[in-house]
């Protein structure tokens, strides 16, 4: 089915079906009414402009979940979403009917999520493969700087030396901590702060943008700075409309907006439009909000698909005699109805070898074998993480993989909520791949370049082990997205004392060997063990400078010696050369494998335990 074909058959059916229940009525209602759809089908064919737009794609290629019953190419009606075999498939249809009408966008992100990011750094087939699908042009998003702004310089160029790209679009890149390969992408071109574009008779000028809160996420790992979006927006989107003369201003903006406690719409993109009068259309991202209709900020509408690439998102823009543009806006699900493209299908599918031998070396699998198969969906809520069967199984899978696994003999584990990024969708089967695994824990790398942050081990003592948890109980209630998940401790605790009285207790252990308590006097030297990613002992070790000098928690080797430099990452592999790195996603692989195959297919099953929210471990009110 055609992507118009989605978009207005349930519009087009009922309308008619009701103007054919008129049977009864007089004849010059029932012509109103059919005059009404025939008004209604012109005004959808009338439009002068029309804007697929995307964001937040996270490397996803292929639909989901689970990843398994994902079948573009057969109209098989699978319940997956997404998979850009199938947006090029309806970027194709449209394509057919707007020609010079169509403009093709992403709002950022469109990296970092799935297996498919190990290709970027020596591939770098993604920004390509979104040319061939028509894409025109494409924001920064935060993820795209993960490897650093030197690393995302040398995608680029090596994807353009494979061929052609969209355009790059960030108007309020600043510097960065490798000045010169960002500033040649803007030399060359290959990023623009704004582009200007004829489109059936129209001009239409577009920017990109990366919000404030996006900014933030990569100053917390890279050094890239980034002016002022509002500042930037209205300068340009002002220059635009008054110099350019364009008729149309589209900001890609990775800013997002989300609903406050109260249900009302906030965030950059609406404060964007407020202070932009020259801005019509924002594009937005970073988020992850599905909008089903437009949201209305100054003059201009927001718009935004969710992310993953599960809907694409369709913008026409109408004008009027003085070229004042209007709007209708649809969010087009990618499921089984669309015809997918079976080129960029076959092309993302000869990169299967690559991935098993890049990012899945070692582990004897291949890339669409089912690992493990569920009867349920496991899932994570944000809002009350502990309480998520998800949450609870991907700590108790890290716990038992560095001490049953690798024998590391850690006391204690944690994981950052904000690293789990997809939940086990049972689908029709319950059949689950690698992919499906990797995509739970998919961010980061390490330095051995294999995807996944990667985990480490320090000690501390019972005193700094309490004002850690001190400070996630305080930061947790709020901040439910960013807290931190425990396997192999218990705590007592009572959430309505204030900072650093919270806990009365903490034990350290398991329910096979038991729970000890943990001493939280400062003249006690006892160490224990904690397990984490990289990302949270490196937050752990720079508690001193983020709390201004106030709280120090040295991190420190078994022997009760500091850790220098940050060297507490796990090696996987003594007897081979180097640091075979572990990684979070490691964990969950090897904690499904070994689970018991109870139906007998020689696939193993999640065990019952995990089907319910489970106890959390923080119990409140002791």
């Amino acid at each position: 089915m055609s992507l118009s074909e989605v978009m207005n058959a349930d519009f087009f059916s009922n309308l008619f079906t009701f103007v054919l229940s008129l049977q009864g009525k007089s004849t010059g209602m029932r012509l109103l009414f059919l005059s009404v759809f025939v008004l209604a089908a012109n005004l959808l064919m009338a439009q002068d402009l029309v804007i697929l737009h995307t964001n937040d794609m996270h490397s996803h290629l292929l639909g989901f979940a689970p990843e398994a019953e994902y079948t573009p190419l057969v109209n098989d009606s699978d319940c997956t979403l997404g998979g850009f075999s199938r947006i090029a498939g309806a970027i194709k249809s449209e394509k057919a009917k707007s020609a010079d009408k169509l403009l093709v966008v992403d709002a950022g992100d469109f990296m970092m999520g799935t297996l498919f990011q190990s290709l970027e750094s020596d591939s770098c087939f993604e920004l390509n493969l979104m040319k061939k699908m028509g894409y025109d042009f494409v924001a920064l998003g935060n993820h795209e700087f993960d490897f650093g702004s030197e690393a995302f310089a040398r995608m680029v160029n090596k994807s353009k030396a494979n061929g052609e790209i969209p355009q790059l679009l960030c108007a309020n890149f600043k510097t960065s901590e490798n000045v010169q390969p960002m500033a040649d992408l803007f030399h060359n071109g290959s990023i623009l702060p704004y582009s200007i574009i004829q489109k059936n008779g129209y001009k239409i000028g577009i920017l990109g943008l990366i919000g404030s809160g996006a900014d933030k996420i990569i100053n917390s790992y890279h050094r890239v700075e980034f002016s002022n979006a509002i500042k930037v927006a209205k300068r340009t989107s002002k220059f635009l409309k008054q110099n350019e003369k364009v008729d149309l201003v589209v900001v890609l903006s990775h800013g997002g907006v989300e609903r406050d406690k109260n249900g009302n719409w906030v965030g950059e993109d609406i404060n964007l439009a407020k202070a932009s009068p020259d801005i019509d259309i924002i594009i937005g991202a970073h988020t992850h909000t599905r909008l089903t209709e437009v949201l209305k900020a100054g003059n201009a509408v927001i718009v935004q698909t969710g992310c993953y690439g599960t809907s694409l998102g369709k913008v026409d823009v109408t004008f009027d005699a003085a070229h004042k543009p209007s709007v209708s806006y649809s969010l087009v699900p990618m499921d089984d109805r669309i015809d997918a493209d079976r080129e960029i299908q076959e092309l993302i599918e000869s990169r299967y070898a690559d991935i098993e031998r890049c990012a899945l070396d070692g582990l004897d699998v291949k890339f669409n074998q089912p690992i493990f198969e569920t009867s349920f969906d496991i899932k994570i809520d944000r809002r009350k993480p502990l309480e998520s069967n998800l949450g609870l199984l991907v700590a108790d899978a890290v716990y038992q993989y560095l001490n049953t696994t690798l024998g590391q003999n850690v006391d204690l584990c944690m994981v950052a909520t904000s690293a789990i990024r997809n939940n086990i969708e049972k689908g029709s089967v319950g059949k689950q791949n690698v992919s499906d695994i990797f995509n739970i824990m998919p961010l980061g790398e390490g330095t051995d370049k294999v995807p996944g942050f990667s985990m480490g081990k320090i000690y501390i003592t019972g005193s700094e082990l309490k004002t850690v948890m001190e400070l996630m109980l305080a930061f947790y209630p709020s901040k439910g997205g960013y807290s931190i998940l425990y396997s192999g401790m218990k705590i007592d605790y009572d959430q309505s004392k204030g900072l650093f009285r919270k806990i009365s207790r903490i034990e350290v252990g398991n329910e096979k060997d038991g729970f000890r308590a943990v001493s939280f006097s400062k003249r006690n030297e006892s160490l224990y063990c904690l397990g984490a990613s990289t990302k949270v002992l490196n937050l752990t070790s720079e508690l001193r400078k983020r709390s201004f000098g106030l709280i120090n928690v040295k991190p420190k080797h078994a022997d009760g010696s500091v850790i220098k430099d940050q060297n507490w990452l796990i090696d996987t592999n003594l007897n081979k050369e180097g640091i075979q790195e572990a990684k979070e996603w490691h964990a969950l692989f090897d904690f499904f494998r070994k689970m018991p195959d109870t139906n007998g297919n020689g696939i193993p099953d999640v065990p019952q335990l995990y089907r319910t929210k489970l106890n959390p471990i923080i119990e409140t009110g002791k």
